[in-house]
């Protein structure tokens, strides 16, 4: 039937998202560890795709009392 046009429509709900972001766990894991500043290091992104990441996550994650800035080619999680 559905088979001789080349395709088939199976009825199934949309599963949901699930998202799993690594910028997230960074800042959990600096603000557990207490200190006011660490560099961050992460050798499989670039460093503007490391610092969008983790500036949209502190947004996301509404923490104004961190900042994310970037000297040279590294980036910084800093505690103001």
């Amino acid at each position: 039937m559905a088979k001789a046009k080349g395709y088939e429509l199976i009825p199934r709900p949309v599963p949901t998202r699930r998202r799993a972001s690594i910028y997230k766990e960074i800042i959990a894991e600096f603000i557990a560890s207490g200190h006011d500043s660490a560099q961050v290091v992460c050798p499989d992104r670039k460093p503007v795709t490391l610092l969008q990441g983790l500036r949209k996550a502190v947004v996301a994650e509404d923490l104004p009392e961190l900042k994310v800035v970037q000297r040279g080619s590294d980036i910084y999680l800093v505690k103001e």
